[in-house]
């Protein structure tokens, strides 16, 4: 059975003569013109119906001049009515990601996600709305507040993402003003089909011959009267679109990440390089290009308005296509995933220039997601992309994120525990384990948040066991920076944290949760002041080893200061040692203050 979602396009070679090309040209030409003032009319109907853009069968353009018939002037509208309704929607992802990566309330971050999903940014009427949470419905008042800050964000978002523009689009028509007919009987028997275009003249149609394309022709379903006229330099590419089958798939491997990067072009967390020899053709490509655009500038000569140029551009854009779609055809036919977690998509490389990099981030990344949007819909496999912000520095073995780890864009050792591997196969591996934790749902998730979540996960990982010595952490500036927020966490008052050789002292009148990692530990000193409670107190904590193996890794102290009726206690106090073997002894003694050791003190 067909399925009426799956659709591709494909390029038919035409052999139009150059009257016909120039006819094609007047009806784009006139096709943008149109197209930018239905654009205006439709922005004009967004921001007076409050924020909501009205259904493309209930617009109406016959007001609008154009030399264009009305069939015409439908086709285009919607057209553009897609392209809007798509920059609408980023709007509105990009909305949510603002209010929900915000510091508001849990309620008022509802109530916005509520404006937002009705599209009410620039005039909310209801008074009231119904919120979910925690599973259950809740009705709540909707506030001028509310109102203000969705009219804020969403004239911010606006300033920031700039609007369509219609200059240059392409033809996108249907069967009102175009129609693929197959190779006739009596007529010229080298061309496969004949496209059927309606001009600028009424009842006067103009023929263009086209070959088949043998790949689309060997893919399973029907071509379709939808034709995209595409303008290239001084030519034009007509693609027809084809209804495909949905193919029948049985998936062998639950999930296959991948990390994308140019030399090789995919690495997978199986440890699969896919697409080694990709940079160096792209290499040999860039000097063609650069050597190229030199001339140009000599001569004082658009890239645009040059034949060798262009054809440099045009090659560069055919081998992205061709090798993206294949490397991943081969991870399909290998692995045979359900699921397929990606990086957000970056594509760059110091080895290549300025130019090359900007081509490929443009051509590439639209390639891959093209891509995996149609092994979607084909296979029906799940596309998670996940948030990529310190995949190549951080260690999939044992979490420890460190800049240094990465030596080389091909080689990843961790500072900490040791681990070597590839860097992109480390990378796939990471992303492969952030695609199951609900705090990078958020692909668009701030570096910042990124780097405090990883962070957090390192520092309660096992508890410590297997950390990295102090000294690695101190000479760290992510963790240095951090040390305060996670070893004294502020409420009210700043409070500060320093580290000197092998002690930590702290300042703070905060109730701190400690996870140190101490380097050839003898001596730690904890020091706390709380003006309210007048008290001035000193901790001083001494391990004694019995044995004689001093490793370099001695292990974790993990312990928590409370404060109640006057005293302070020291609660759930423990050392957890290394592999070795450690006797170890605890001696704990304060000095003008009562301590308690409440619930237990436990030797691990």
């Amino acid at each position: 059975m067909l399925m009426s979602e799956i659709y591709g396009t494909y390029e038919f070679k035409h052999f139009a003569n150059k009257g016909k090309i120039e006819k094609i040209k007047a009806v784009l030409k006139e096709y943008r013109k149109t197209a930018q003032d239905i654009a205006n009319y439709l922005w004009m109907e967004f921001f007076r119906n409050g924020g909501n853009l009205p259904h493309k069968k209930k617009i109406s353009v016959k007001h609008i001049p154009s030399n264009l018939s009305e069939r015409y002037k439908y086709v285009c509208l919607w057209q553009v009515h897609g392209v809007l309704q798509s920059y609408i929607s980023n709007l509105q992802r990009q909305f949510a990601n603002i209010v929900w990566n915000s510091t508001l309330s849990r309620e008022d971050k509802l109530i916005l996600l509520v404006i937002n999903q009705r599209q009410e940014w620039l005039k909310c009427s209801a008074d009231k709305v119904n919120i979910y949470d925690n599973g259950k419905p809740k009705e709540v008042e909707v506030k001028d507040f509310h109102r203000m800050l969705a009219k804020k964000i969403f004239k911010h978002l606006m300033d920031k993402n700039r609007k369509p523009s219609f200059k240059h689009i392409s033809m996108h028509l249907d069967g009102k003003v175009v129609e693929l007919l197959p190779k006739q009987q009596g007529k010229a028997k080298s061309f496969d089909y004949w496209l059927k275009i309606s001009t600028l003249e009424k009842g006067k149609p103009i023929y263009i011959p086209l070959r088949k394309n043998s790949y689309a022709e060997s893919l399973e379903g029907k071509f379709l009267n939808f034709c995209q006229v595409v303008e290239r330099g001084e030519n034009l590419e007509f693609r027809i679109v084809k209804e495909l089958r949905k193919r029948e798939y049985v998936p062998t491997t639950d999930v296959i990440a991948i990390d994308l990067g140019l030399n090789p072009l995919f690495a997978d967390n199986k440890g699969d390089l896919i697409g080694r020899s990709f940079l160096s053709f792209l290499t040999k490509l860039d000097e063609k290009i650069t050597k190229r655009m030199a001339d140009l500038q000599r001569i004082g000569l658009k890239p645009s308005e040059d034949k060798k140029y262009v054809k440099l551009i045009t090659k560069l854009r055919e081998f992205l296509k061709n090798e993206i779609n294949r490397m991943l055809n081969r991870i399909v036919e290998i692995y045979k995933p359900a699921k397929i977690v990606v990086e957000k998509l970056d594509f760059r490389s110091p080895e290549l220039s300025k130019r090359m990099n900007r081509l490929i981030q443009n051509f590439g990344k639209r390639y891959v997601r093209e891509k995996l949007n149609r092994l979607k819909e084909i296979y029906g496999i799940e596309v998670v992309e996940v948030n990529p912000a310190y995949s190549s520095q951080e260690c999939s073995s044992c979490g420890y994120i460190d800049s240094r780890n990465r030596k080389d864009t091909h080689t990843f050792e961790c500072k900490a525990c040791g681990k070597k591997i590839n860097a992109q196969v480390n990378a796939s591996r990471n992303l492969l384990r952030r695609s199951s934790l609900k705090e990078f749902f958020f692909a668009d998730l701030p570096k910042k948040k990124v780097l405090k979540v990883l962070l957090k996960q390192y520092l309660e990982r096992l508890k410590g066991c297997w950390s990295a010595p102090l000294e690695l952490l101190k000479s760290n500036p992510y963790f240095r920076d951090c040390f305060e927020e996670f070893l004294n966490p502020r409420q009210g008052s700043p409070s500060r944290v320093s580290v000197h050789g092998t002690f930590v002292h702290a300042e703070g009148n905060s109730k701190p949760f400690w996870n140190m990692h101490l380097n050839h530990l003898a001596f730690l000193r904890y020091r706390t002041q709380k003006p309210s409670f007048g008290i001035f107190v000193f901790y001083h904590l001494f391990v004694l080893l019995c044995v004689g193996n001093f490793k370099h890794k001695l292990g974790t102290f993990l312990f928590r200061i409370k404060r109640q009726n006057g005293n302070v206690y020291l609660q759930n106090f423990a050392f957890l040692k290394s592999r070795k073997s450690l006797k170890s002894f605890l001696h704990v003694r304060a000095k003008n203050e009562k301590v308690s050791l409440g619930q237990r003190i436990s030797i691990l």
